[in-house]
């Protein structure tokens, strides 16, 4: 399984790459920051390992975009063969889209393009009609209708256990350690790396923490927001952390960083750098778990 980065700035992909000599998976929607595309594309493609394409549909749908599918069309005409994957632009985010968005899917193939289908509704004809179409070898969950592990599943059985197993899946936004370790999802893309440290967070893979799921969100400083009870359990304060020491050393160890470089100059950034490190990591440890357990790593 791959994770993908959402929407990461040039400069904090630079900076991991020095820091660590490792490319990154990215997610680009192609409703942002189209000026930095080249780098992403081409100057620093060998900081990227692999590289898709949101289409911007979300950003449009909650009207944070005036991006038009034409302007799609052409961007994946000149930059489509430079991305691994692409998807369609899936603009109705209700449980009744299927009309709106499968005219988008096959308006963009009419052009020439071969984006990827995007599921909103678990339980019509919607996953059977793309299934049984034999046209797709990805198909991308995005519905609102993943509240609960059992819907999820069964929207991932109906595309791989009684549909075609050969068909890879990409969940959008999501990155839930407890649900992919179970199920035979391809990749998935998170934005939690930029929201936690929006909120002054920084997550760590703490491995003394008495829970199969070992992340630990440890608060420096910033906004904060009211937290689930699920992560209220996984939420402590820097300087009351039960695993301090271990913590100060995994910094000065990982990113040669201190408590002050996380609430001083370049304290946003050194933040981020180490969410982003903490979902690489998770990947990892989402594959290693799958692989305990014997569920396929796609």
């Amino acid at each position: 399984m791959k994770l993908y980065h959402a929407s990461p700035s040039l400069r904090i992909l630079k900076r991991y790459y020095e820091t660590f000599g490792t490319p990154l998976n990215v997610l680009l929607s192609v409703a942002y920051n189209q000026q930095e595309f080249p780098g992403f594309l081409i100057d620093y493609r060998h900081m990227v390992n692999s590289l898709i394409a949101d289409s911007g549909a979300w950003s449009v749908a909650h009207e944070n975009s005036n991006l038009t599918i034409e302007a799609l069309i052409v961007h994946l005409k000149m930059w489509g063969h430079l991305y691994d994957l692409y998807f369609n632009f899936d603009t109705d985010f209700s449980d009744k889209g299927f009309d709106n968005n499968i005219a988008n899917q096959l308006r963009m193939e009419k052009e020439g393009l071969n984006p990827v289908p995007v599921v909103h509704n678990f339980f019509d004809d919607e996953i059977p009609y793309y299934v049984q179409s034999g046209k797709y070898d990805w198909l991308a969950l995005g519905s609102k209708q993943s509240k609960n592990f059992e819907d999820f599943q069964y929207a991932i059985d109906r595309i791989k256990k009684w549909g075609n197993p050969k068909i890879k899946i990409h969940w959008f936004g999501g990155a839930r350690y407890e649900w992919l370790v179970r199920v035979p999802i391809a990749s998935c893309d998170i934005t939690t790396w930029t929201m936690a440290g929006a909120f002054g967070f920084i997550q760590y893979w703490n491995e003394e923490f008495d829970d199969p799921y070992k992340m630990n969100k440890i608060y420096i400083g910033g906004r904060i927001r009211e937290e689930s009870d699920e992560d209220k359990k996984r939420q402590f304060l820097f300087t009351q952390y039960p695993w301090k020491r271990q913590l100060e050393e995994y910094l000065d160890t990982t990113f040669g960083l201190t408590f002050g470089d996380l609430c001083g100059h370049q304290d946003k950034e050194n933040i981020q750098l180490i969410n982003l490190h903490y979902f690489t990591e998770l990947e990892r440890h989402v594959n290693e778990e799958r692989a305990r357990r014997g569920i396929s790593l796609e």
